[in-house]
């Protein structure tokens, strides 16, 4: 009788036979999407011609597991260019708040690697991944196919804004109120000319034209008002790149001879490329010029001067989407909720 009929063989025999680690042919075998079609296809074709019996139930959890159908899958709807970056700094520290809360509960996450780009490429994306529950990013232009995945109750959790005639749930700071306090503490501190860069142009696609950055607007125009200042939207400037412009927007102003002696910013990025900006034109931040950001990413503290900003809680935001998402795919309804933001003034606003 030849070996093979004799034999039982393991995933490390297969692992051997192929030069791969024992952990790959296990998720090879159990479907996993981490692995390439290529490598899964020669790990099957291994396994089935060394009689590896136990294929069809690899694809199902061991105890005290969970498969790919009880794993969350956060979505990011943004194309990248090639090389391009995954998410912006609070994205990307947004989602490591996710994974600390899933690593609590002993579950895992993916991050999708198909860019859905519209309606229909969205629903089939849901409809079709092994995954029950899914953490979205990215919510205006999607906002109507959102609205109709929510009526067939797919677990979905969006971080972004709430609307009056939203029908799924979402997670999200109160970005008005991180606006208008911002702002006005500004205006307490002397400042009279208070820009604010970031203020996002609208999508042509968008299904709401509620958005973050919007709030925040609605919250510095707000906070002018309540302190006796006129709105100036030739202060208010919309960003002509994503890596840049917080610089672009200081050029523009100076270069236009407009007058301004403060910035409120839509996140740390802008404001510390204003900052830098500033001081090539010989502008003193704050004495001349004071800077407030948003987000109290990381690098926030470590600028010169350090950075003041409006800090979101990414631990708070992490595990509240977890928990609701994990809520949905436990059969049970699940409410929007805003979370509250905290004004950190350091020396980039003198006060």
């Amino acid at each position: 009788m030849d070996e093979a009929e004799t034999r039982k063989f393991t995933l490390k025999d297969i692992a051997a036979e192929l030069g791969l680690s024992t952990a790959t042919v296990s998720r090879a075998i159990a479907g996993n999407t981490a692995i390439s079609e290529e490598t899964r296809a020669s790990v099957v074709q291994v396994a089935a011609r060394m009689g590896y019996q136990p294929l069809q139930r690899a694809r199902k959890a061991a105890p005290g597991q969970r498969g790919l159908a009880e794993q969350v899958c956060v979505v990011l709807p943004v194309a990248l260019g090639l090389g391009g970056q995954l998410g912006n700094p609070f994205e990307l520290t947004l989602l490591g708040g996710i994974g600390a809360a899933l690593r609590e509960r002993r579950r895992d996450f993916s991050i999708c690697w198909q860019t859905p780009h519209d309606d229909q490429s969205l629903a089939e994306f849901v409809k079709e991944a092994p995954y029950r529950g899914f953490i979205f990013f990215g919510q205006s232009q999607f906002h109507d196919t959102l609205n109709r995945l929510a009526a067939t109750h797919v677990p979905m959790v969006v971080w972004g804004v709430e609307t009056e005639d939203q029908k799924y749930c979402s997670v999200g700071t109160d970005n008005f109120d991180g606006g208008f306090r911002a702002t006005r503490h500004m205006i307490r501190t002397g400042r009279k000319r208070v820009a604010f860069f970031g203020s996002m142009p609208p999508i042509a696609e968008a299904r709401t034209a509620l958005s973050q950055i919007a709030q925040r607007v609605e919250g510095y125009k707000a906070a002018l008002a309540s302190e006796g200042l006129s709105y100036d939207p030739e202060i208010v400037q919309t960003p002509l790149s994503s890596r840049y412009e917080g610089a672009d927007s200081v050029e523009n102003l100076i270069e236009r001879g407009v007058v301004f002696d403060a910035i409120v910013a839509a996140s740390d990025i802008i404001a510390l490329g204003a900052i830098q900006a500033l001081q090539r034109y010989g502008r003193r931040v704050p004495e001349d010029v004071a800077v407030i950001g948003y987000d109290d990413i990381d690098v926030a503290s470590f600028s010169s001067p350090q950075l003041s900003t409006v800090r979101q809680d990414v631990i708070k935001a992490g595990n509240m989407l977890v928990s609701k998402v994990l809520r949905m795919m436990d059969g049970h309804r699940a409410t929007s909720e805003r979370l509250p933001t905290e004004l950190i003034i350091r020396g980039s606003c003198g006060a």
